[in-house]
This record gives C-alpha cells, sequence and structure tokens, in this order.
C-alpha cells in the first residue's frame, strides 16, 4: 500500500516505522530512574512522561525527514501529550552532535536518533548514555554502537525482495543481464553488524 504526501510517495510501513518509533519513546520516556524516591508526584501518578528529542540527519538525502517524518512525530507526540524536540542537522556532524548535548542539557530523557554515519552516531549514543539519556536508532542503524533499541524496517526482507526482482527481472529477458546493486556503506541494508 502507498502514500501520497506532498509528492512524497510513502509505504504504509513508513509510516508504521514512525508510528512504533514514538510509541517506543513514549514507553522509554516514562521508564527510568526514581531517584526522587517517595515524592508527592510520583505516588499522585501524576508523573510527566520525560522529554523526547528527535535528531534527524538532512533534508537533501530525503524529503521524508522534513515533510513527512518531521510533521508525523510531531503530531503524534502532541497527540500523547509528550514534550518533544525536533532537530534538523543538515548533513553536518558536529551540528548533530551539539544539537544531542543541547537537547540532553535541555532535559530530554529520549534521543531518536538517525545519524549521519555510525561513528558519529555512536559518539553520541555514548555521550547520551553516559547521562542516563536513552538512545533509539531511527531508520538508520549505528553499527558499533550501543542504543538502546533500533527501530526501522525489516532490512532482510528488504534485501529478500531486491534478490527475488533481480531473479524475476532477469527471467523476463533473453538473453539475460547481469545487474550489480550497490548501496553506501553506512546503509543498515547493505551492512551486517
Amino acid at each position: 500500500m502507498m502514500f501520497m504526501r506532498g509528492g512524497t510517495r510513502l509505504r504504509a510501513g513508513s509510516l508504521a516505522v514512525a508510528t512504533g518509533a514514538a510509541a517506543l519513546a513514549l514507553f522509554v520516556a516514562g521508564c527510568g530512574d526514581d531517584d526522587e524516591g517517595d515524592s508527592a508526584s510520583s505516588s499522585s501518578g501524576d508523573a510527566k512522561a520525560g522529554k523526547v528529542a528527535v535528531l534527524l540527519p538532512d533534508s537533501k538525502s530525503s524529503v521524508r525527514w522534513e515533510s513527512v517524518d518531521r510533521p508525523f512525530l510531531k503530531a503524534a507526540f502532541e497527540k500523547a501529550g509528550v514534550d518533544a524536540e525536533i532537530q534538523n542537522a543538515e548533513g553536518d556532524k558536529s551540528a548533530q552532535q551539539q544539537q544531542a548535548e543541547q537537547t540532553i542539557t535541555n532535559g530530554a530523557k529520549v534521543l531518536l536518533l538517525v545519524n549521519l554515519d555510525s561513528g558519529s552516531g555512536a559518539a553520541i549514543a555514548a555521550n547520551a548514555k553516559s547521562q542516563g539519556v536513552k538512545v533509539i536508532d531511527y531508520d538508520r542503524l549505528t553499527l558499533k554502537g550501543d542504543s538502546d533499541y533500533y527501530v526501522s524496517f525489516d532490512n532482510e526482507e528488504v534485501g529478500r525482495l531486491q534478490g527475488q526482482g533481480l531473479v524475476d527481472s532477469s527471467r523476463s529477458r533473453s538473453p539475460a543481464r547481469t545487474r550489480r546493486c550497490r548501496a553506501s556503506r553506512t546503509s543498515s541494508t547493505a551492512t551486517s553488524a
């Protein structure tokens, strides 16, 4: 099933992933250390979930980050009553690091991270975890990172479907032509942890 939004084609699974990420972030934000002991706010049941920071990578690699993910996540967090901040690094690793540090300083308890690459993502996750902040890799796996969760599409199924597409297309041509698929080395669908 496909959805169109702002001229961008989306599969239903993309929206499900975003919904799952938002739900997971809400769950994790509600968990945490009870350093306050038996304070009145924690015993009354009115304790508010922690702040969530979403760190998007850029707006050039895919228009979906700003045209789909940002508004969808914003609406999901608002509906759930969770304080959330959404930042975009615009392809700048140091900017994303600074955004992560600033959101943690501002009280973020959960980072929903779409890394620019595994190295910078791992540094962000390590810093966040050292301060007791949960980290969710969203869409892009941080290889050799230490994130608490990874929310994305089924990478193995993507590879299986790509392979099946190649097999099916080669059967329909005589003589069969060989095609080579390449992806970025940082792509979760092209690498294994």
